[in-house]
This record gives structure tokens, sequence and C-alpha cells, in this order.
């Protein structure tokens, strides 16, 4: 058995901060387990907020984690 653990990508963001382009976790797990014989998939979810000084921030991650055999 092998594992595999994919993140959601950051997006693509221009000089003014609009998004580009941005690949879905679907598409990078779709393509990943094609030709794999599947175990188990995990979905984890993040979220963290921080603030100081009157400035905050919020990061939201997603991630996967494949349990996978080869195909023979």
């Amino acid at each position: 058995m092998k594992v595999k653990i994919i993140d959601q990508p950051e997006p693509v963001m221009d000089d003014n901060f609009h998004v580009t382009s941005i690949t879905p976790l679907e598409d990078l797990v779709n393509d990943f387990i094609k030709d794999k014989k599947i175990i188990d998939i995990k979905y984890q979810s993040n979220v963290s907020y921080a603030a100081s000084d009157g400035t905050s921030n919020s990061d939201y991650e997603r991630s996967v984690l494949i349990m996978y055999e080869e195909e023979e």
C-alpha cells in the first residue's frame, strides 16, 4: 500500500490580486487515481484566523489523503 497527499493549490493571481486560474482539488485527485487501485480516500479542511494590532488574516486549506496500490 502507498499513500499520497494532495493539497489544494494556491490560486494564481495577477498584479491586481485577481484570481486568474486555479486547479480544482477534485481534478487533481481524479487525475491521480485514474490508473490506481484505491483503498481509501480521506478529506480534510482547515480554517485558521489570526489578528494582531488591528490587522487580521485568515487561511483556508483543503487536502486529500489517498491510500492506493499500483495497478498490475
